[in-house]
């Protein structure tokens, strides 16, 4: 199953305590975030995939490319081929929790289904997050 979150990629970020109300909670952007990729997914998938079935996940995080990038003539061919891997923030992990969180219940039952993972980010004129879930059989 593929998805496709046509947006830019935003990362998880830590919780923040409410040390009046002895809380967690997250900030309102991932938070909103992570309700659009469920969104997007609830579209493709009617029910989770089956609880004991272990998961493959291949993702690529299609960064927004900087100023100082795109100014430079000799940067073009690789920005537009979408072949320049992103070596500044945001981490990987964290972009990759914050997807793995807005499918959990909805594409699977729990991100622990999760097997095996190949994730990658890379700088795009076209910012996204292409998503790819494969069920994998057990010998």
């Amino acid at each position: 199953m593929k998805l496709v979150i046509n947006e830019p990629p935003i990362p998880q970020s830590r919780p923040r305590f409410d040390s009046r109300n002895k809380r967690a909670y997250e900030k309102a952007n991932i938070k909103a975030y992570k309700q659009r990729v469920g969104y997007i997914a609830r579209k493709e998938f009617k029910q989770p995939i089956e609880r004991d079935t272990p998961l493959e996940i291949n993702m690529k995080f299609y960064m927004p490319i900087p100023k100082y990038l795109s100014n430079v003539k000799k940067n073009r061919l690789t920005l537009e081929k979408e072949v320049r891997y992103v070596t500044k923030k945001p981490d990987l992990d964290n972009l990759l929790k914050a997807i793995l969180d807005g499918l959990n219940g909805i594409a699977y039952f729990d991100d622990g289904q999760v097997v095996k993972l190949s994730v990658e980010k890379v700088y795009s004129f076209n910012p996204r997050t292409e998503i790819e879930i494969l069920a994998l059989e057990e010998e």
